[in-house]
């Protein structure tokens, strides 16, 4: 059984979402922000990420450079590039047996850290593993879809990292980093 304390690599989260916690429709991103995406990128490199069948389709392809741990309740569910998995404990067993080949190997790792990276269940479910989430605050007047899961906000220390206006492309925006109080 998994338990925080016998965690082997952290587990961070990483999230978009507005102020509604929307962070989806189901099927496409919602909001164009491409220093998000390299902001991702570069958070996310050499490091697994866990996801729902849902958010891998929505994406379409392995991300290179990480693991893509694709959490499913399908048996016979299979991608090119996805390492498919039915439970939790078998997706953070294999993002750290992942992250120990790469250590040992010398390839591709760059940090010792596992990511949650939707959709909703996904971070239903592993939040209370998480003590650090790196988030995406979106200006969006989206009332509908689906939603991150409400945080009791005492628990957390917030600090606001950068903040974009909107400009024709895109809308306003900010960085956040949220760390679990103990």
């Amino acid at each position: 059984m998994i338990t925080k304390e016998n965690l082997k690599n952290p587990i961070f989260c990483i999230v978009a979402m507005n102020e509604n916690r929307i962070i989806g429709d189901g099927k496409n991103l919602l909001w164009n922000l491409p220093g998000d995406l390299k902001r991702l990128k570069k958070i996310t490199m050499g490091s697994p990420l866990i996801m729902g069948r849902k958010t891998w389709d929505s994406i379409g392809r392995p991300l290179p450079g990480r693991a893509n741990i694709v959490l499913t309740n399908s048996v016979s569910w299979n991608a090119a590039g996805a390492i498919v998995v039915n439970s939790f404990g078998d997706a953070i067993f294999k993002a750290d047996e992942w992250i120990d080949l790469n250590m040992e190997t010398k390839q591709n790792i760059t940090q010792k850290k596992i990511f949650l990276f939707g959709g909703a269940e996904i971070y239903k479910i592993g939040l209370e593993y998480c003590d650090n989430i790196e988030m995406t605050k979106v200006k969006s007047d989206i009332k509908t879809g689906i939603k991150f899961p409400k945080l009791n906000e005492s628990d957390w220390e917030k600090t606001k990292l950068e903040h974009h206006l909107a400009t024709n492309d895109s809308p306003e925006y900010s960085y956040w980093h949220y760390k679990r109080i103990l």
